[in-house]
């Protein structure tokens, strides 16, 4: 129960962290959205494609291998904590120069290389924060990173808003989103040098040397790079295939599922430093909160891409009450179905973490990667942007499969069927009970099954919701997906 607990509370600090910047980001792109046009969005999109590969790249794995291994001996704080940011800086620099080239005889526009290659230096700079979350995560003194979040949220909004007004453009927030990032370093630095270690020169674990920390994360760095590839080279392909209109389209569409599916991976950083002292002691034990955890994340998630589903299209045009993004609302549609695939990869791959199985990473980032590059190249010449969607949720569905066939070989492998079925049968019997009674006593509303009523105004919307929300629990007990023990939780939550 105390392990529960734990990841409860790191995942609420760390998603009020992220969340509020990512709040405060929204009212922001509704700014930039009619400023910048679907040219200026698909070009904003490009850059953090393009960055976030080079991201990852210069990540080299080591994020949650960093977690790992001082959560078992936190005496090696500052030697793994320093032999990582000197790997992250060797290989971003390496990056740096190659996307300097790539710029140079790309035939790039002057904008498009500009925002780029600006954007590029936040490799240095988040390669640096990211070592700092790992440590601070494997203390389990969240907390502190979200503060740090908090404060580059809001000096993002307000330095972004304010260059937006003063027709600096999408080069003003690009400078912004740098400076952002700065701040969050200035944040947490101190917080972290005074409330986690002992930063002492040598843990009993002796000294670790840059080239034994790349080979142990060689593995998980072939699979993060495959993964985020075949994530992100969506819109470098569209870019390149259709042009950057499109890819704003795109773009615009997929924010739903590129805002959300950062829920997933708080959840797995959080409970990971309890399932890897867990798969020390227990193999067992491990599986049973993976079940736990794949379960609640689920009961959570579910219900949010039916929402996310039914309301695309208010949600796109309150950044812009226009026809411009109307595309954007079937890509939204679409996009937002890889969210719970994505959390179920999430967790198997803590899972495997704590099997000690990263090298199935390759193999499960390179599957998808191909996948994902092949239907690309068969569906967006033919359908546009909507094709990049559909083969994005292929994608993260094959990642999620990977993860089954090679965790099926070990003792962390979960119960699924509960875990997996359990919410889907339990969100789909509340809306089909929803969508039935208001047929019934609200014919004039028109609720049909694929939707909402949208355009009647915030009572029957709001009446609809919230009869869903309240038969979604009594399907959870109902079918036996929540029970006592879960509530037992809860109330010691409370607590």
């Amino acid at each position: 129960m105390g392990a529960s607990r734990n990841i409860a509370k790191n995942t609420i600090l760390l998603t009020v962290g992220l969340y509020s910047g990512r709040l405060l980001a929204l009212f922001l792109r509704k700014k930039m959205t009619p400023i910048l046009g679907p040219e200026g969005i698909g070009i904003w999109t490009f850059a953090l494609s393009v960055v976030g590969i080079m991201q990852t790249i210069s990540n080299f794995g080591l994020g949650n291998l960093l977690t790992r291994e001082i959560a078992k001996a936190r005496s090696m704080t500052l030697p793994l904590f320093w032999t990582t940011l000197k790997v992250r800086w060797l290989v971003a620099a390496v990056c740096y120069a190659f996307l300097l080239g790539f710029a140079q005889v790309s035939g790039w526009d002057p904008l498009d290389r500009t925002v780029v290659l600006l954007m590029g230096l936040a490799i240095f700079v988040e390669g640096t924060g990211l070592a700092c979350d790992a440590v601070l995560q494997a203390h389990e003194k969240v907390q502190f990173q979200s503060l740090a979040q908090v404060a580059s949220a809001l000096f993002y909004f307000g330095l972004g808003w304010w260059w937006l007004d003063a027709g600096y453009g999408i080069v003003g927030l690009v400078w912004a989103n740098l400076a952002s990032r700065i701040i969050r370093l200035m944040v947490m630095v101190p917080l972290m040098l005074r409330h986690t270690g002992p930063w002492q020169r040598q843990g009993h674990g002796g000294s670790v040397n840059m080239a034994s920390l790349m080979r142990m994360g060689i593995p998980i760095f072939l699979a993060t790079t495959f993964a985020t590839i075949y994530s992100q080279i969506d819109s470098v392909m569209l870019k390149n295939m259709v042009g950057n209109e499109a890819n704003g389209i795109y773009g615009q569409g997929r924010q739903a599922l590129n805002i959300l599916v950062m829920l997933p991976g708080l959840f797995g950083l959080a409970f990971f430093p309890s399932m890897a002292r867990y798969g020390q002691k227990s193999p067992a034990d491990a599986a049973r909160l993976g079940e736990r955890a794949l379960r609640f994340i689920l009961v959570g998630i579910v219900p949010v891409t039916l929402l996310v589903m039914f309301v695309a299209e208010p949600i796109i045009h309150w950044f812009e009450d226009s026809t411009r993004f109307d595309d954007s609302i079937k890509v939204m549609k679409i996009g937002i179905w890889g969210l719970p695939l994505h959390a179920i990869a999430v967790v198997m791959n803590r899972l495997l973490m704590t099997a000690e199985r990263e090298k199935h990473f390759i193999v499960i980032g390179l599957v998808p990667m191909v996948a994902n590059f092949g239907l690309n190249m068969i569906l967006i010449p033919r359908y546009s942007y909507f094709g990049a969607a559909v083969a994005t949720v292929i994608s993260l569905m094959l990642s999620a499969g990977m993860h089954y066939v090679f965790l099926r070989g070990t003792p962390f492998l979960p119960h699924l069927r509960r875990a997996l079925l359990g919410p889907l049968a339990a969100a789909g019997a509340a809306w089909g009970l929803t969508a039935g009674v208001l047929m019934l006593v609200a014919p004039s509303w028109q609720v049909g099954w694929q939707g909402l009523p949208l355009h009647l105004g915030w009572g029957p919307f709001w009446a609809t919701s919230l009869l869903m929300l309240g038969l979604y629990p009594v399907m959870l007990w109902f079918g036996r997906i929540i029970q006592s023990e879960d509530l037992q939780l809860l109330r010691e939550l409370k607590r």
